[in-house]
């Protein structure tokens, strides 16, 4: 019966979260010339760091140019929205284009600020300033929803060029989630269709986040290093031939939380056919039904707790926790009330609490300032409640 009533609690949240609150948001994309090129990529950094409200992206470029030319360089990402309005709307005849949640673009050629443009890519293909045969899936795209291009015209010198640009984005998100799409695979636009010396740094703060066990369709697992202090579980695929496994069988995820400090890979001559992503996992009790049971490697993702905080969810008193209190001593009471603390990262100054939240991969004692989900606040009460009445 717990069982099923969980099913059906996670079934009703899933569709609010994904059927009525899911905004679309752009893409990070990587650069490509608009243009046919002959440039190469010599080394490139990617530095990601999340903050409360989306992700600040830097990418610095050291390209080799066989010549002195003019380039237009850029990058396509699709129209913002949401889903609600994809339905009604899916034909472009029958509306305008969505706004971009992209801000704060800015490119530095050699050392000096470029002007960047944007435009809808529909407008620059009429004028005939595009390549097709660069652009040729974005021009199919076209046919559903709305691109803009980002670009500028870049003076390069013979041999060595630096591009630095950085801008801010919001990542599509919903009541669970928020998602962050990061375009690599471009890199097969330019000369030699790979970089010779490439980095991708992500920063993510406090947050507890997913991130991609490989670039590769073969699957090579990408060798993720963590430079500071934190937790990380690696899940290999286990079914990648499989079409009717889910996503995390198929394959695989890096699941991280970081105390401090940051994530990175590091290799040469990298040519990627897969594409970035990272989910920052804002409400962790959402994902109960992805999390594996047990340890693994070390960490638990959920308890027998779990289940029964997450039941609380769905309720605006504490009825919930009457089906459970007759298996529930007073321990495990002091467990489910400290739950929505441990969840907002609450450091606790009671051993034993911090030590049993510890053995989570994503708990990290952060303050003792921490903002509680209210949606939890019914699982402080509903524990406290059945203390009382038992020392009556």
């Amino acid at each position: 019966m717990k069982k099923i009533l969980l099913l059906c609690l996670f079934s009703i949240l899933s569709i609010f979260s994904f059927a009525n609150d899911w905004e679309f948001g752009s893409e990070g994309e990587h650069i490509i010339p608009l243009k046919g090129s002959a440039v190469a990529i010599k080394k490139e950094k990617i530095t990601l760091k999340l903050t409360e409200d989306g992700m600040l992206v830097n990418v610095k470029f050291t390209f080799n140019s066989p010549n002195a030319e003019n380039k237009i360089i850029g990058f396509v990402t699709p129209e913002s929205g949401n889903n609600e309005e994809y339905e009604e709307n899916y034909s472009k005849a029958k509306r305008k284009a969505e706004p971009l949640k992209i801000k704060n673009f800015k490119t530095v050629v050699n050392g000096k600020e470029v002007k960047s443009n944007v435009e809808l890519l529909s407008k620059l293909l009429s004028r005939g300033v595009l390549d097709n045969n660069n652009i040729k899936e974005y021009v199919e795209e076209e046919k559903n929803f709305y691109n803009y291009v980002y670009y500028f015209n870049a003076d390069f010198k013979q041999g060595e060029n630096v591009v630095e640009h950085s801008y801010f984005y919001t990542g599509s998100y919903g009541v669970y989630e928020r998602d962050f799409d990061y375009v690599v695979t471009t890199i097969s636009k330019w000369k030699n269709k790979t970089v010779e010396d490439f980095e991708i740094e992500i920063q993510p703060e406090n947050y507890f986040v997913k991130l991609p066990y490989s670039f590769w369709k073969n699957n090579k697992k990408i060798n993720w290093e963590i430079v500071g202090k934190g937790k990380m579980v690696t899940i290999a695929p286990t079914k990648p031939n499989d079409e009717d496994a889910n996503r995390i069988e198929k394959y695989g995820v890096i699941y991280l939380k970081l105390d401090n400090g940051s994530v990175r890979y590091r290799t040469k001559n990298f040519s990627p056919d897969e594409d970035f992503y990272m989910v920052r996992m804002d409400y962790i009790l959402g994902f109960e039904y992805e999390f594996p049971e047990g340890k693994v490697q070390g960490y638990k993702f959920k308890d027998k707790y779990f289940e029964i905080v997450f039941t609380g969810i769905g309720y605006d008193d504490t009825d919930f926790i009457k089906e459970y209190q007759q298996e529930l001593n007073d321990k495990d009471l002091d467990i489910i009330r400290n739950y929505p603390y441990a969840l907002a990262g609450y450091d606790f100054a009671r051993k034993d609490l911090k030590d049993y939240f510890s053995q989570f991969i994503w708990y990290s004692p952060m303050s003792k300032n921490v903002k509680i989900n209210p949606l939890l606040n019914n699982i402080i009460k509903a524990a406290d409640e059945i203390k009382a009445k038992r020392k009556k």
